[in-house]
């Protein structure tokens, strides 16, 4: 084992509530092939909360970073990591596509189109890796966003059952992403919202109430916050 990898196990905080995010960038943005691949071996199913988890996804954000030249390539690789069991995981994945982006939102969405007809939890990493707002400053790539955020909150419209663990994980996300791709373009994104609100759906309806809870929202407009729950209530 190289001493890179073992400084990542020795300094994860894992098992923890947080792992060393400050470690993971600064592995990721200088590892080596080698490094990242050795990272990706330590790769299995059951990694819940341990320093191994916590290298793989060093790994994935590493690869990510590595590799950002071919965004295609490199999302066809990481995209078995975004239905992993650990949900630190998943979030690597995130954390590595938000990384590759480079002002090139509108790019990575065309790239991720084919995660959008895959299951819940790689739409759900299409939603948190996008939902960021430091890459939302584009009004073409936000508009581009909040087309995506419909098509995959409108998936729900005809799920009236219980729903099952990932299709409440892509909920949960969608519960708060809507707030963060409206603030940057208020008007744009008020009108993509209110497209939902038609819908009757009870989970639709629970994206909707949550978004509307969100801080960022209610100072962007209280007035229109207000108007919308009494539309829906």
């Amino acid at each position: 084992m190289s001493k890179s990898i073992e400084n990542l196990l020795k300094n994860s905080r894992l098992p923890g509530p947080r792992g060393n995010l400050e470690l993971l960038y600064s592995f990721s943005k200088t590892a080596t092939e080698k490094e990242i691949k050795e990272c990706l071996s330590f790769a299995k199913d059951d990694l819940h909360n341990s320093p191994e988890e916590f290298v793989v996804m060093c790994g994935i954000v590493g690869y990510c970073i590595f590799h950002k030249d071919n965004i295609k390539s490199t999302l066809t690789t990481i995209r078995k990591y975004a239905s992993h069991n650990s949900w630190r995981i998943r979030e690597a994945v995130a954390i590595g596509i938000q990384e590759i982006i480079e002002n090139d939102t509108k790019q990575m969405i065309q790239n991720l189109k084919q995660w959008m007809q895959g299951n819940e939890l790689e739409k759900r990493a299409v939603v948190a890796a996008l939902c960021e707002p430091k890459l939302l400053k584009e009004k073409a790539a936000v508009m581009s966003l909040l087309e995506v955020l419909q098509e995959i909150t409108m998936t729900f419209d005809e799920t009236k059952d219980k729903l099952s663990e990932e299709q409440n994980s892509l909920r949960k996300t969608l519960g708060y992403c809507w707030s963060v791709a409206i603030v940057p373009f208020p008007t744009e994104g008020k009108s993509a919202f209110e497209k939902i609100i038609k819908s009757k759906n009870k989970h639709i309806r629970w994206i909707i109430k949550e978004n509307l809870k969100k801080n960022r929202l209610i100072k962007m407009d209280r007035n229109w916050v207000d108007k919308i729950l009494k539309q829906i209530s």
